[in-house]
């Protein structure tokens, strides 16, 4: 039988050097805003959502497939699962502060070349980058490979 701290001692086998590039996770970004004022946050969920909806049919998974999706989704090329989730969170905090938590199969083809090039996302990107330029948001971002500790 396998108690809780069996799983955790397993979990701790496995290498967790910032540099291992053999066995890499998903790939995981987070984008923190901050927007100067509630209008312009709000603009953005009105951008992001667009982005959101692209990304759940053409790179996630779809919980259920509504009857106008399912004749795209039976055309479409890609079938491969790249996009696992992308989620965006306001602030309990402050309400001018997003984070975009965004987790992509890997880094080269599913963020890169999948991801950065959807439509609805290049005309998200324009807009974003105006409302940047403008000062009406501060972006900053980090990404990540995740490890086999904890669990999503």
């Amino acid at each position: 039988s396998s108690s809780t701290s069996d799983v955790a001692i397993r979990g701790t086998n496995s290498n967790r050097s910032s540099n291992n590039n053999d066995n890499k996770g998903a790939f995981v970004l987070l984008v923190n805003m901050k927007f100067t004022t509630l209008a312009h946050r709000d603009t953005f969920l009105e951008w992001v959502e667009p982005v959101c909806k692209d990304v759940l049919v053409h790179e996630g998974l779809l919980p259920s497939t509504p009857a106008s999706l399912s004749t795209s989704l039976s055309t479409s090329t890609q079938n491969i699962i790249t996009t696992l989730s992308y989620q965006v969170a306001i602030s309990d905090k402050d309400p001018l502060l997003i984070v975009v938590m965004e987790r992509y199969s890997d880094k080269e083809h599913g963020y890169l070349e999948v991801h950065r090039s959807g439509s609805e996302f290049l005309k998200f990107r324009e807009k974003l980058k105006g409302m940047q330029e403008d000062g009406d948001v501060v972006i900053e971002g980090e990404s990540y490979f995740e490890t086999e500790l904890g669990y999503i």
